[in-house]
């Protein structure tokens, strides 16, 4: 039999309790869900990101940037890779003021100087007054070398001279010839002195440019062949011929013009003609001046020339600077040095004879000069680059100290090698540099 339910015997069903908003406290609690937007492709279909593997792929692209940037770094040090080593050399500062001597021809212990010669001619028109018949021997100088005794040979005035093509010149006075001496391996350096020839006969012909000479006079003698005579510089002044008289005045101005020029041109060309490894004081410049034979210009008209002639002593740099310090430095061996800069010198002729040059002296006719330096020079002792970056070479920078030991031109050194973190000196010499360094 059915139940039956009594009306009041039935309960409603409970309504649902819809859930209240939340507070502000809440709302600042909870963190706002990540809207992701779904990405759409071009065909409608839509991409679901994992955000997860991407994040991923950006520490792997990271991780592999910072590996390629220290292989970088790793490869470019290899390739910069070298050795820098500073070097300080022993040197000094004496301070210079005192008088010295050099000589053409030196003995041990002495200062040893050439001469440079250089030369320059130019003309003037001039007005001239008639003609004169002008004959003129060529005129010189020689230096005569004795290689035949140990003891001087003494030449008497009008010696005669012999150049190759047979033209006699002789000395204008008695000359006395030193003596050779020998070197430290034995070799005979013959003694040498100076002397004044003039032409046999005059004439242009004569006018002979630089060229070795025989004495006729010991023909048949050992003498011939050691006891002989070379000049250096061209004979001038031989003429034979009609010249033009000028009035001394006008001749004078023009001469004196003419010189000035030449002279200046010549002072110009010391820098760019001095030989390489010689020291030249401009100050030590002398003069001479030769004037040639007019010529024929037009009517009333003639053209002088002039020659002009420069000499200057020039002292090589290895044995200048090695005297000046044997002269200042106490203690001073011999060793090896330089002088950074020579024109920190003044120099001055003590010699009556070449000290002025205006007067046209003429160093070509003597043996030796008399001068006085003054100055502050900085001396620097010599050391072999090249030997030192080959005795560093694949060996320890630790070694360096003891490798320095080799050097006593060497006060101390420093060295930085590349790669920081290598600590042996490069196998290749060019991967060494040496950087010089004169501070204290």
């Amino acid at each position: 039999m059915a139940q039956k339910w009594n009306l009041q015997d039935i309960k409603p069903a409970e309504p649902r309790k819809r859930p209240l908003p939340p507070t502000n406290a809440e709302i600042i609690r909870r963190p706002a869900p990540q809207q992701i937007e779904p990405e759409i492709d071009e065909d409608g279909t839509i991409e679901i990101t994992n955000g997860n593997k991407k994040n991923k792929k950006t520490f792997i692209y990271a991780l592999t940037v910072f590996f390629l940037i220290i292989g970088g770094s790793v490869v470019v040090s290899l390739l910069m890779g070298g050795a820098e080593v500073t070097v300080y050399p022993k040197h000094r500062e004496p301070n210079v003021n005192a008088q010295f001597d050099a000589y053409r021809v030196a003995l041990a212990g002495q200062l040893p100087y050439e001469i440079m010669t250089l030369e320059a001619e130019g003309e003037r028109q001039v007005k001239a007054t008639g003609k004169e018949d002008v004959k003129l021997q060529a005129i010189g100088k020689i230096l005569i070398y004795n290689k035949h005794q140990s003891t001087t040979v003494r030449l008497v005035t009008n010696t005669r001279f012999s150049s190759p093509e047979g033209l006699i010149f002789r000395i204008k006075d008695s000359v006395v010839v030193p003596g050779y001496t020998k070197d430290e391996n034995g070799q005979i350096q013959p003694g040498v002195t100076t002397a004044e020839v003039f032409a046999d006969e005059v004439g242009e012909q004569y006018n002979l440019a630089p060229t070795k000479f025989t004495i006729p006079g010991f023909a048949g003698e050992a003498e011939f062949d050691n006891i002989y005579a070379e000049s250096t510089e061209t004979f001038t002044g031989g003429y034979n011929g009609m010249k033009y008289i000028i009035e001394d005045s006008e001749l004078k101005t023009a001469e004196q013009t003419l010189r000035t020029e030449l002279r200046n041109s010549l002072l110009e060309r010391i820098d760019t003609e001095k030989p390489a490894g010689f020291v030249v004081f401009n100050d030590a410049v002398t003069f001479t001046y030769v004037s040639l034979p007019a010529v024929e210009y037009g009517d009333n008209l003639a053209t002088i020339k002039e020659k002009v002639i420069m000499r200057i002593p020039i002292f090589k740099n290895d044995q200048f600077a090695s005297f000046i310090a044997a002269a200042t430095i106490p203690g001073y061996t011999g060793e090896a040095v330089r002088i950074t800069d020579s024109s920190v010198f003044t120099f001055s002729y003590i010699d009556t004879a070449t000290s002025s040059p205006e007067i046209g002296p003429d160093i070509g006719t003597i043996d030796s000069i008399k001068f006085k330096l003054s100055g502050r020079p900085q001396l620097v002792w010599e050391y072999d680059a090249d030997k030192l970056k080959t005795n560093l070479m694949n060996n320890d920078k630790t070694a360096l100290t003891g490798i320095l030991g080799a050097y006593p031109a060497i006060e101390k050194a420093e060295a930085t090698i590349r790669p920081f973190w290598k600590t042996t000196f490069p196998i290749k010499i060019t991967e060494i540099e040496i950087i010089e360094s004169l501070s204290e």
